[in-house]
């Protein structure tokens, strides 16, 4: 078996784990998006290319199902939401979403399409008659929408943030001034400056469709964005009576077939206020990659930590790190590095007899530990002689750690200089220049931005905390970051490296630069001087300074409580998706579960008491490639019994039975 991904098999993720210190977790619904030829959607209000049956599917209201919260708004004798259909569609191309909107609103006496006097300062105004809220949110940590119900435009394109859609008219808050109470100013937002639409309106029959494209900067292969959709179904009654509609909905979040429920753990019953002034409860749209993407991120899950079980100290030392995730540059068994031989091509491995990093996170914050044992000879060592800014032995000659964030996969631009892109700085991509004890971006020197035609220094401590452990004799060199990032949240993923050099006195004092750059993502394991496919050069300290297209993704779960290998299959391609039965069966109390997938999608693996409820989630919607993987669980905190095994991947599904037997 060749290992895809190294995690650690720690217990389960069980629903008792959701009332713990952090509070009740929610678990968002996950969409899988396909991409799409951009020049194969036209955006002119119709669905009627062939690309939108197999797009990602919101369905609101169905002839069959709800996935609805909605209210009565004074009507408690409804028995269903005031429409025949509402659901979206979602394609994607790099950096645009597609969105298809279809409402058909039941037209009675209480209600209609209505949009009667739609003029600012009209008694008839922005929360009268129907509404849609098209929302997006690439920073799923910021809760913030703003004192108003304005849709925080200030954040858009980043979001979270939403689209106020009445009619024809598609705008940020009714394209009136936004107020933002820390700046003390207001702002008017122009939607048409990060999205194109198209409306078709029938209102004999109900029927109002909406088509729209909307740049967002993270939109790319293996990404995810939030994404909701909610409203009103207003009438010319309600408007006259009230001033309001009242009969908002959203769809996420929902309890599948009971649209008037409040979904736990939700204490009020207000659905417009969590499509408004929270994203908390938004959906995920997870981007499947396309036939023109031909590199595959890593993907590691990352652990959740209690903040006061970690102390910023330079030492791996409290219990918790023992279940982090992996980033195993080099180990006493195994590599996944890329490095070039700077010079000896007689190097058999690089100069490092271990080079890893550990990864725990909270809410907007992860703790990264990097452990670098260097090998201490004639050729290298632990250097950093002359670190002051203007010296010959500077910013480019010693050992570096280069540390890569990004929440915005989707921008590949890092700077027309090597120097992380501070202005993108906490979003991303950047990365965090550390040469012994000193953190910094870019060495605290300026940052030139072109495009504004202005320097900038960026402090990395108003973004992070650190401390250093270093033992020049061995070759020790440990660091251990608390970092900020606005996106850290359940089920949320950003971009993340680790790269550097392994500097020398000789080879500063010969060439003035280090040159033993190396590079985690990408890496062909177990053969660190070989140059990863599709890359046509050599430089892996490019990938790590100039562009995020090859780092990995780190996604954020409550317990990383699988190790995913990948199976030898014949020629390693499945033909068909499939779901093995689980083997030993029956088992005490770890088992394996193998399964094939067939095309590049999200896959969830979850299993299920003789109840059918929910008692462990191995994978949510965690992106593979195509190819024959297992999963090996431990069921130790479980009684013995009958239980059952589910897998999703990509609209297609199979579920196995299994014994536990004690």
């Amino acid at each position: 078996m060749k290992k895809l991904a190294s995690l650690l098999v720690f217990g389960l993720f069980l629903l008792s784990a959701a009332s713990s210190s952090f509070g009740q977790d929610y678990t968002r619904k996950v969409v899988a998006i396909p991409k799409v030829d951009p020049a194969a959607i036209t955006i002119d209000g119709k669905m009627n290319e062939p690309e939108w049956q197999t797009a990602g599917r919101a369905d609101l209201v169905t002839a069959t199902s709800y996935e609805i919260w909605a209210n009565y708004y004074g009507r408690e004798s409804l028995t269903a939401p005031d429409y025949e259909q509402l659901y979206a569609r979602m394609l994607w191309k790099d950096d645009t979403l597609y969105v298809f909107v279809h409402i058909d609103e039941v037209v009675n006496d209480s209600t209609d399409l209505f949009w009667r006097g739609r003029t600012r300062g009209s008694p008839y105004g922005q929360w009268c008659g129907d509404q849609l809220f098209l929302s997006l949110s690439n920073r799923l940590g910021d809760e913030e929408l703003g004192d108003q119900y304005d849709g925080n435009v200030w954040t858009a394109p980043e979001g979270p943030y939403h689209f106020l859609i009445l009619g024809e008219q598609i705008t940020l808050n009714d394209s009136l001034p936004s107020y933002n109470s820390a700046l003390d100013s207001s702002f008017v937002y122009n939607a048409a400056d990060i999205a194109r639409w198209a409306t078709f309106i029938d209102p004999a029959t109900g029927v109002w469709d909406i088509e729209l494209a909307v740049y967002n900067p993270n939109i790319k292969a293996y990404a995810s964005i939030g994404f909701n959709l909610g409203g009103s179904a207003g009438s010319s009654k309600a408007c006259d009576a009230d001033g309001d509609a009242y009969a908002y909905y959203t769809w996420q979040p929902s309890v599948p077939d009971d649209p008037f429920a409040v979904p736990p753990p939700i204490g009020d019953n207000d659905p417009g206020f969590h499509n408004l002034r929270t994203s908390e409860y938004w959906a995920l749209l997870q981007f499947q990659p396309g036939p023109d993407d031909v590199i595959v991120r890593k993907v590691v899950e990352v652990p959740r930590v209690e903040p006061t079980a970690i102390t910023i100290d330079g030492k791996m030392n409290e219990a918790e790190w023992q279940k982090a995730a992996h980033a195993d540059l080099v180990t006493a068994t195994s590599y996944e590095i890329w490095a070039n031989y700077y010079g000896r091509e007689s190097l058999t491995a690089p100069d490092y007899e271990e080079l890893y990093a550990r990864m725990l996170w909270k809410d907007d914050t992860l703790y990264a530990f990097v452990h670098i044992d260097e090998v201490v000879n004639d050729s290298t060592d632990l250097f950093w002689r002359g670190r002051t800014r203007g010296s010959p032995y500077g910013q480019w000659c010693g050992d570096q750690l280069f540390l890569s964030l990004s929440n915005r996969l989707g921008d590949e631009e890092l700077g027309d200089q090597y120097d992380g892109n501070v202005w993108t700085a906490p979003e991303g991509p950047y990365h965090f220049l550390i040469l012994g004890e000193q953190i910094t971006l870019n060495d605290s020197l300026p940052s030139y931005n072109s495009a504004l035609d202005s320097s900038f220094v960026y402090n990395a401590a108003d973004i992070a905390r650190w401390a250093t452990f270093i033992d020049p004799a061995t070759g020790v060199w440990d660091i251990e970051l608390a970092i900020y990032n606005p996106n850290i949240k359940l089920q949320t993923a950003i971009g993340f490296n680790l790269g550097g050099s392994a500097g020398s006195s000789k080879a500063c004092d010969a060439d003035g630069d280090a040159y033993a750059y190396y590079t985690w993502q990408p890496s062909v394991p177990d053969d660190p001087f070989a140059v990863p496919p599709p890359i046509g050069d050599n430089d892996p300290g490019f990938h790590n300074l100039r562009t995020s297209e090859y780092w990995a993704l780190l996604q954020f779960v409550i317990e990383a409580g699988t190790a995913v290998e990948s199976g030898e299959n014949g020629n390693g391609v499945p033909v068909r998706f499939a779901l093995r039965q689980n083997y030993p069966n029956p088992f005490n109390p770890s088992t394996t579960i193998r399964f094939d997938v067939t095309k590049n999608v999200p896959v969830t693996l979850r299993v299920y008491n003789s109840l059918g409820q929910l008692v462990a989630t191995l994978l949510n919607a965690r992106p593979f490639a195509v190819g024959t993987y297992e999963v090996n669980w431990n069921a130790g905190a479980l009684t013995s019994g009958v239980y059952f095994y589910r897998l999703e991947a990509g609209g297609a599904s199979q579920t196995k039975r299994m014994v536990l037997m004690r």
